[in-house]
Parts: C-alpha cells; sequence; structure tokens
C-alpha cells in the first residue's frame, strides 16, 4: 500500500504543475487579446487594398499583371506553399491538424516545395527526413507587419525567378472556428477580383498613372504582405487558444487527481492511526495479562 508521505509527494508535484499549466494559461490569454486588437487595426487597410483593386478592374476592364493565371488558363509548374505552425508544442491538435494538410497538398502536388513557419514544423519534416526551403527560418510568435514583409520578400523573389510559379498558403482561420484552410496565395484568377455590375456603381473615370498594371502590381505586393500578416495572426491566435484549452484541460485533470489523492491521502492516514491505537491497544492488553 502506498505510504501517506509518497502520496503527500504526488500532490505537492501535481500542485506545482497546476500552478505552471495556470500561468501558461494567462499567458496565452492575455498575448491572444493584443495579437487580435493589432490585426483589428490593420484589416480595414487591407480591406480597403482589395477593394480598391476592384475599382481598378471596373475602370480598366483588364489588364496584365505576373500576379493574374494568363487568359490561357495555363497551370504552374513549380508549386510552394507556406506552412505556418507553432514554435511550441503543448498546443492540442493544432500543429498536427496543418501538418496533415499540408501532407494532403503534398499528394495532390509531387514537387511542392515547403516554405515552413514556425520551429514545431521545421523540426517534423527533419525528423521525416523532408526537405524545406533553406534560409526560410521565419518564427511564428508575435508576427508583426515586418515578419510579413519579410517573409513576403522571400516568396516574391523566388516567384520572380521562376523558382516557383503558384504559391498555396496553409494556416488556421480563427474566422472560421479555428479551421485549416489551403489558400493559392498567387497567382489569382481574374474572375475573383472582377466586381460584378452593380447598377448603383459611380460612373466617375479614374486615371492612373504611369499605368493600371504598374500601380497594380504595388497594390497587391501589400495586399499580399497584408494576407500574410492577417494568415499569421489568425494561426498565431488559433495556437494560443488551442494552448489554453489545452492547459485549462491539463488544470481540470489536476484538480480531479488532486481530489483522489487527497482522498487517498486521508485514508492511510486514517489507517496507520487505526494501526497504531490498535497496537498501543494491544500492547495494553498484554501488559495488563501478564500484571495478573
Amino acid at each position: 500500500m502506498t505510504s501517506s508521505k509518497e502520496i503527500r509527494d504526488r500532490i505537492n508535484g501535481i500542485a506545482e504543475t497546476k500552478k505552471i499549466t495556470t500561468a501558461m494559461y494567462l499567458i496565452s490569454s492575455t498575448k491572444m487579446h493584443r495579437v487580435r486588437n493589432e490585426l483589428e487595426h490593420t484589416r480595414p487597410y487591407f480591406d480597403a487594398l482589395r477593394a480598391e483593386v476592384r475599382r481598378m478592374f471596373r475602370a480598366a476592364g483588364s489588364t496584365e499583371s505576373k500576379f493574374f493565371f494568363p487568359d490561357d488558363n495555363a497551370v504552374p509548374e513549380n508549386t510552394g506553399a507556406i506552412v505556418i505552425t507553432a514554435d511550441k508544442g503543448l498546443a492540442g491538435g493544432y500543429n498536427m491538424n496543418v501538418l496533415k494538410a499540408a501532407e494532403k497538398l503534398s499528394e495532390k502536388i509531387p514537387g511542392l516545395k515547403l516554405y515552413v513557419v514556425g520551429e514545431y514544423g521545421r523540426h517534423y519534416y527533419a525528423q521525416h527526413r523532408r526537405e524545406t526551403e533553406p534560409d526560410f527560418d521565419f518564427s511564428a510568435e508575435d508576427p508583426t507587419l515586418h515578419l510579413s514583409r519579410d517573409i513576403c520578400s522571400r516568396i516574391l523573389k523566388d516567384f520572380e525567378t521562376g523558382k516557383i510559379d503558384r504559391v498555396y498558403i496553409i494556416y488556421t482561420d480563427m474566422k472560421t472556428g479555428a479551421e485549416v484552410k489551403t489558400t493559392r496565395l498567387i497567382p489569382f484568377h481574374r474572375a475573383a477580383w472582377r466586381p460584378e455590375e452593380d447598377p448603383e456603381a459611380p460612373a466617375t473615370e479614374f486615371e492612373y498613372m504611369p499605368s493600371v498594371a504598374a500601380i497594380l502590381d504595388n497594390i497587391v505586393l501589400s495586399y499580399i504582405t497584408g494576407f500574410i500578416y492577417s494568415a499569421l495572426v489568425d494561426s498565431y491566435c488559433a495556437e494560443l487558444t488551442a494552448r489554453m484549452e489545452a492547459m485549462n484541460a491539463a488544470g481540470n485533470n489536476a484538480d480531479e487527481m488532486l481530489a483522489e489523492l487527497k482522498l487517498n491521502y486521508q485514508r492511510a492516514r486514517q489507517a496507520a492511526i487505526t494501526g497504531e491505537i490498535t497496537e498501543i491497544t494491544a500492547g495494553a492488553k498484554h501488559k495488563r495479562t501478564e500484571a495478573k
């Protein structure tokens, strides 16, 4: 039977572990609220960029750009994917859900080039001896616009040199209940950007200098940066939410274990006290017998 000292040591160990899980829960909650506020402050700007592209299509009708599929609908051959994982574990199934989505895309597209964000994903692919793009060692923690611009610059560098001619991004979208999404980042289908005919739309003509194509390229660069930033923040919020849930579950399990151990501790103490009383009583009885 387990001694009361051993049970007491287990109680102390679980109590200390619960303190850690509680602290991790509070830290994750604070970080999540901060990064979501930052995203809400910047999201209107990128929404306005998308609206401006639609208005440019309305004004220009059609334009050529390297960011759009050619009119002959040729399918790009060299494909890359930005895979956004976390830097750490202890976040439930968050990381593995993203990696499973990446594996599904890899099965559909042989030779898929992996641009992995987050130390967890890079470690996973290293363990499975799967090649990822070198020198792409961006962190997933505390995403910023500066980080998004750096990622965008690296992706567009490979896009412009022809190393890749199609890019997907695999991330966790908080707006749809922490759902893992696989979205084509570039090139775009023109139909997705051309606005539907709106009879109430203003008929004002716009003049773009130096050209619609030049302005469109600059706007799309900012839009891609914004999309990456939004995906990073959504993924980071999903990671923190998953970690909060995992830590909350761990805390609940710790409470159940502590309740059971405390009950066992009381039983062990009572058994020990009962045993001592029995020994004392037996000893006293034996002495009285000898005295007679």
